[in-house]
């Protein structure tokens, strides 16, 4: 079962941060989770639209411009980055989700990919992009016909993993809650990976290892290490 270190190592750092991705790859997690937002037409990496809880700012993130983005801090003393620059930093030593929060990331985020695919040496494989607004990964495909992709769910729907399959995606991403034997059996028959948000406690980790589960979002991937090691 792969690990995915969820917004970064965020228990230990402040999430959505450099300094958060960078203890993942120290950590050698299989992938990192992160937010993307458009903001003055380049994708930016934070999950909330509003600066209060993750930066020193305040108001929507909508309302800046870059050189006013480039002046807040994360939480480690640097701006919330942009994801062309996480994707630098990664360089194809670790899968990256990328969660798009809203319509205006799209352009951005594809231009991003595009360039990690040429110049940082990913596979289009190591880069999928999730989102809860399913209209948002319909649009991706429009793009980008062949990319991974992975539709967010909260519930577990009467027909389970189907709305994955009009969107020709790869995985599904499933809430820690709502993850049950016949959503994974039902996933896996369809050929869809199935990844798990966002699991913090010993138990459920143990039981989506039982699912047989592919993969797990986690805050903190030295603790998830050491629980599967048992």
């Amino acid at each position: 079962m792969q690990l995915f270190a969820h917004r970064g190592v965020s228990a230990l750092a402040p999430e959505n941060s450099s300094r958060a991705f960078e203890m993942a790859l120290t950590a050698q997690a299989d992938g990192i989770e992160l937010d993307v937002r458009g903001v003055a037409d380049k994708a930016m990496v934070i999950h909330d639209e509003d600066l209060q809880r993750t930066t020193n700012g305040s108001g929507s993130v909508y309302n800046l411009s870059f050189s006013q983005w480039q002046q807040l801090d994360a939480g480690d003393g640097k701006p919330p980055p942009v994801l062309l620059d996480v994707l630098a930093m990664v360089a194809g030593k670790s899968q990256v989700n990328i969660e798009l929060k809203c319509c205006s990331a799209i352009k951005p985020v594809m231009k991003d990919i595009k360039q990690a695919m040429a110049l940082y040496g990913f596979e289009p494989e190591q880069l999928c992009l999730s989102a809860f607004d399913h209209h948002i990964l319909k649009a991706v495909r429009c793009e980008l016909p062949s990319h991974p992709v992975a539709p967010l769910i909260s519930a577990c729907p009467l027909d389970y993993a189907a709305c994955a399959e009009p969107l020709i995606a790869q995985a599904i991403h499933c809430h820690v809650e709502t993850t049950n034997l016949e959503l994974v059996e039902d996933a896996h028959a369809r050929g869809l990976d199935v990844r798990v948000y966002t699991v913090t406690r010993e138990l459920d980790l143990l039981r989506m290892r039982t699912l047989g589960v592919d993969a797990v979002f986690v805050d903190d991937i030295h603790w998830a290490q050491a629980v599967l090691a048992h």
